[in-house]
């Protein structure tokens, strides 16, 4: 039976690029709200939807001090694992999912990962998850226990699922708009950092326009045939 209730998509700052999700929820027939805990947006009662998405954003999971919504957040992600509510995890929402079933979020060991990367899958974790897809991150993740590792690139974990929970550290989520609008942001950052953003740039506009909306369109088909159960 097809659940009609909306997709909760929480996101990190105050525009958060959701033309892939806008997209992708138009073609596969499901309705979406936005929520932005940073700018002082209430969650809405998790019963209320078929599905949360949790964006990515500059935050670092575990720092609560200075981003004290993130605890809310990570409650509400614990709450819909344990309510079998469909998850999909980005980036800075994978770390969080990380810390809030039990594994953890820290700075990574091997560097800025930026730009087009190789994503490979482990074992049968399935094509979709094969490819090469845009990421920007320097923290990581220890998964939580019962996690099963998805993905991986040549540096740091990519994928893992966890109950209803698909965590993802690279970015199915933007286009190239939503890139070139962060590296508009983050030019100077990361040419600071060694990065050549002018290759990047070039790689960006001979890529196909989003690179990882056929993961996001899947997810929400199946999404729509589900039935979680109301917390």
């Amino acid at each position: 039976m097809n659940d009609q209730r909306p997709v909760l998509v929480i996101g990190h700052i105050k525009h958060p690029s959701l033309e892939v999700v806008a997209k992708a929820a138009d073609e596969v027939g499901v309705p979406y709200h936005v929520a932005r805990p940073v700018v002082g947006d209430a969650l809405p009662p998790l019963e209320d939807f078929a599905g949360v998405i949790v964006l990515g954003g500059p935050q670092s999971a575990y720092d609560v001090t200075n981003h004290p919504y993130l605890l809310e957040e990570k409650e509400y992600i614990a709450a819909a694992y344990h309510a079998d509510v469909p998850t999909m995890a980005v980036c800075l929402g994978a770390q969080l999912a990380a810390e809030a079933l039990g594994g953890r979020a820290l700075a990574g060991d091997k560097g800025l990962e930026v730009g087009f990367i190789d994503v490979k899958a482990v074992d049968d974790a399935g094509e979709i998850l094969e490819g090469r897809f845009f990421s920007f991150h320097s923290d990581t993740m220890v998964p939580p226990p019962d996690a099963v590792t998805l993905a991986v690139s040549d540096r740091y974990l990519q994928a893992w699922s966890a109950g209803s929970v698909l965590a993802i550290q690279f970015h199915p989520d933007l286009d190239r708009t939503g890139i070139e609008t962060l590296l508009g942001f983050e030019g100077d950052k990361l040419a600071s950092f060694g990065v050549d953003v002018p290759a990047l740039r070039q790689e960006l506009a001979a890529t196909e326009p989003s690179p990882g909306e056929r993961l996001v369109v899947d997810w929400l088909q199946a999404l729509r045939g589900s039935s979680p159960a109301s917390s």
